[in-house]
């Protein structure tokens, strides 16, 4: 008998909202005169993050929060910078189990724009019955 995982309701905020408010600790260390790829490479960094924990969640696999632990273990503020993020997700947004899809940034008058796509994790796998 295979244990299924309860999915929770997806939550009916724009995930670029979602995404943008999850990403505030990054946005928040832009310099004053930050420029579109400023952003982008912020956003790149809270995408990782947001779709790694999704993922090793919804899965139980956590070889990308593996793979994003070793590649940031360089630098102790870094490392701890990333764990809060991971934090951050569980705490404040784990009720939202949806994977980012394609996302973009346009410049705008005002700032800039986000556009991404909600996508929602495929189910684990079921376990292969022994011989």
């Amino acid at each position: 008998m295979t244990q299924q995982r309860r999915r929770l309701p997806i939550p009916n905020t724009k995930i670029s909202e979602t995404f943008l408010s999850f990403a505030e600790p990054i946005l928040l260390t832009m310099p004053p005169n930050h420029t579109i790829h400023h952003v982008e490479k912020g956003l790149r960094l809270a995408y990782t993050v947001w779709n790694s924990v999704v993922y090793a969640d919804a899965t139980g696999v956590d070889r990308f929060l593996a793979e994003l632990r070793a590649r940031t273990a360089y630098d102790s503020a870094t490392t701890a910078f990333i764990e809060n993020l991971i934090s951050r997700k569980r705490t404040i947004f784990g009720a939202d189990e949806r994977i980012i899809g394609e996302w973009y940034v346009s410049k705008t008058t005002d700032g800039f724009n986000l556009r991404a796509e909600a996508k929602i994790p495929h189910s684990p796998p079921s376990p292969t019955p022994s011989a």
